[in-house]
C-alpha cells in the first residue's frame, strides 16, 4: 500500500467575536420633521404644535388668491428656533428653507463664535426662551417681529422681519439686541 503525502494545510484561525451587549435606550425619540422640527413645548404657554381651527388665513393682495398663513403663531417658533441654532442645540440646516441666504451665513457665523467661546465640557446654567412675541404687519405679505428673550434672570431682543414669499415665510432680516 503506498502512502500519498497530502500538503499540510494551516487552520484558518478566524478573529475574536465582539461581544455585543444590549443597551435599552428607553423608549424611541418623537418623531423629528426635516427641515424645521417646530413641534416642541413653549415654556412661555404657547401652544407650539398649531391646531388647525387656531390658524388664520388672510387674503393677499385684491385679485390675488393665496392664502397667507398667520404670522403670530409660526414668528414664536421660528425665534426660539433661532435661538437653538445659535446655541449649537439644533443644526443650523434645519434653518436654510426659511432664510434668505445673508440672514443665513449670519446665523452661520454667529453659531461659530459661541461654539469657539464656549470650552469643553462647559455646561450652561440656562438655556435661551421666547418669553414674549409682538408682530406688526405693514402689509399683508410682510410682518416685522419683536421678540424678548429670557435667559435665567437677563432678557434680551430679537428683531425679524418676515416676507411671504413662495407659499412660506421667509426671514429677510434678524437682529439681536
Amino acid at each position: 500500500m503506498s502512502t500519498t503525502r497530502t500538503p499540510q494545510t494551516r487552520p484558518i484561525v478566524a478573529p475574536a467575536r465582539r461581544r455585543w451587549r444590549h443597551v435599552d435606550a428607553g423608549p424611541p425619540s418623537p418623531y423629528t420633521q426635516g427641515a424645521l422640527a417646530l413641534t416642541y413645548p413653549l415654556p412661555a404657554g404657547l401652544d407650539a404644535e398649531p391646531r388647525l381651527t387656531a390658524l388664520t388665513l388672510v387674503n393677499g393682495e385684491p385679485g390675488d388668491d393665496r392664502q397667507i398663513p398667520d404670522a403670530e403663531q409660526w414668528a414664536a417658533r421660528f425665534v426660539q428656533a433661532v435661538l437653538e441654532v445659535v446655541s449649537a442645540d439644533r443644526p443650523i440646516t434645519q434653518l436654510a428653507r426659511w432664510t434668505a441666504p445673508a440672514v443665513y451665513t449670519d446665523l452661520g457665523r454667529r453659531r461659530e463664535r459661541v461654539v469657539q467661546h464656549r470650552r469643553a465640557g462647559q455646561v450652561r446654567a440656562s438655556r435661551q426662551h421666547v418669553a414674549t412675541v409682538h408682530v406688526s404687519q405693514p402689509a399683508s405679505d410682510c410682518a416685522e417681529i419683536a421678540a424678548r428673550v429670557t435667559a435665567g434672570r437677563r432678557s434680551r431682543a430679537v428683531a425679524a422681519r418676515l416676507e411671504f414669499v413662495r407659499g412660506r415665510w421667509l426671514c429677510t432680516a434678524l437682529d439681536f439686541g
